[in-house]
């Protein structure tokens, strides 16, 4: 299934936006870390986490505003 992934860069303290709002198409067929998602509560759960848990360090940090289904 495909998904349609709307999210945005916020600072991590003061949680503001950083730069423009993304949109990016997710394959669960092709991207071996969405394999198992079964809704788009889900698709949001692992986006959110991949990029936060990528660089914990980060002054950014990604949060999902829409998940749309694709089909």
């Amino acid at each position: 299934m495909k998904y349609k992934v709307t999210g945005v860069a916020r600072n991590r303290k003061t949680g503001f936006q950083i730069g423009k709002i993304r949109t990016e198409m997710v394959d669960t067929k092709k991207n071996a870390l969405f394999y198992n998602v079964r809704n788009k509560i889900d698709v949001k759960n692992v986006y959110e986490s991949f990029w936060n848990r990528l660089n914990p360090n980060s002054k950014e940090i990604v949060t999902v505003l829409k998940v749309e289904v694709k089909k």
